[in-house]
């Protein structure tokens, strides 16, 4: 049975102000879009993804923080003005004039900067601020005096959480702070503080040490948590490089393994192939290593092989790579290098093993093997080609370099 609609079909042109209405979602959406954007920009000025990681947190605080306060400086003023402050206006163009400065020059990527000016500036605007309003005689409650000295407390805890993450900053950090604390007492107490109008030297030093030690407590928490996180991260950090090492590296001459070599020469030739640049190989073999571990025992025998990479490393060009094949044979990857560069390198390495005085007063020797990169053949191929030269120059009486056409 064929189904029929009773509905009646209505074209979406006809609902009025349809159009309008999903113009208006349109622009809304576009608007969203554009302000997240903005946001992010702002969020991320000056954040580089090759800094320490608790630079980039820092930063990011600092932006945010920034961000928020430039939001939240028309009702701050408002407040500051309903608690007793008679120059609201020069504390939001002050405060604002700051913010403004501290968001360019992260954009320049002036990092330092930004940072001490972020750090010390809220304080600076709280003292500033405080002091004149006790030396003009407006403020006369005591209570306002405290809530404008825990504020200073708060904002003189800002550059702790920024440089409290250096080590060798952290202590002389909460030290100037501590300073800047006390240096806020003595001025109020010369400048009308309304609880020191009728006490003594005693209660005014104890109050101001009872302050000094509020703070402290809290600075100190605040450092000793930055540096639990500050280890935890590096532990865990060593750990996960640790890993990593394990999962490329030999274990016994900490040169990269065989299956990491694979890909690097893979990753190699297809670099080789776009930029059109010359790309070789040498395969080095240790002349009679066998004879090393017969007589000496594998104790030696690592010893030697460990020694000789060493050597190797050493003379190695920075952007060349040398890893350990199998056993007592190595293979070094030579980027940008033609196969009479890789034959002048081979004998280079060569010499200087042959030179070299290793433990156990043995005379080591190499082998080995020059190919470079021929136009459409496989990893595999190219370092087979290698290898075949290797064996030539064992079989040629040792000690010498082979090239393979």
């Amino acid at each position: 049975m064929e189904y029929k609609s009773t509905l009646p079909y209505i074209n979406s042109k006809d609902i009025p102000r349809l159009r309008l209405v999903e113009q208006v979602s349109a622009q809304f959406a576009s608007a969203g879009v554009i302000l997240r954007a903005g946001i992010g920009w702002f969020f991320n000025l000056g954040i580089q993804q090759e800094m320490p990681f608790y630079l980039r947190n820092n930063l990011a605080l600092i932006n945010r923080v920034s961000f928020v306060c430039l939001l939240l400086s028309l009702p701050g003023s408002f407040i500051l003005m309903l608690a007793g402050f008679n120059h609201p206006l020069s504390l939001l163009v002050s405060g604002v004039v700051i913010l403004l400065l501290i968001l360019a020059l992260n954009a320049a990527h002036l990092v330092s900067w930004a940072q001490v000016i972020f750090a010390f500036s809220p304080a600076a605007i709280v003292m500033t601020y405080t002091l004149f309003e006790l030396s003009s005689g407006i403020m006369t409650d005591p209570m306002i005096y405290v809530l404008a000295r825990q504020g200073l407390c708060l904002a003189l805890l800002l550059p702790i959480l920024i440089y409290g993450f250096e080590k060798n900053q952290r202590w002389l950090t909460l030290g100037e702070c501590i300073i800047v604390l006390l240096l806020f007492d003595i001025a109020s107490m010369r400048t009308g503080n309304p609880l020191m109008v009728n006490t003594t030297g005693t209660t005014q030093g104890l109050f101001a040490v009872l302050s000094v030690a509020q703070f402290s407590a809290l600075g100190g928490y605040i450092l000793f948590m930055q540096g639990y996180m500050m280890n935890h991260e590096q532990k865990v950090s060593k750990s996960n490089q640790n890993l990593q090492n394990m999962a490329i590296r030999d274990g016994m001459t900490g040169l990269f393994n065989h299956t990491f070599m694979e890909q690097l020469i893979t990753d190699a030739i297809n670099r080789s192939k776009r930029s059109r640049t010359p790309l070789s190989l040498l395969m080095i073999d240790i002349d009679l290593f066998k004879q090393v571990n017969d007589t000496l025992g594998h104790n030696a025998g690592d010893e030697v092989l460990q020694r000789l990479t060493k050597l190797l490393e050493g003379s190695k060009r920075s952007t060349d790579y040398l890893g350990r094949w199998g056993g007592d044979e190595l293979v070094l990857l030579l980027t940008d290098t033609n196969l009479q560069g890789a034959a002048n390198l081979g004998e280079k390495l060569r010499a200087r093993v042959d030179g070299h005085a290793f433990p156990y007063s043995k005379h080591m020797t190499i082998s080995l093997g020059a190919s470079t990169y021929q136009e459409g053949e496989s990893p595999a191929e190219l370092i087979a080609r290698a290898d075949a030269a290797m064996y030539r120059a064992k079989q040629a009486g040792r000690n010498r370099v082979e090239i393979e056409l």
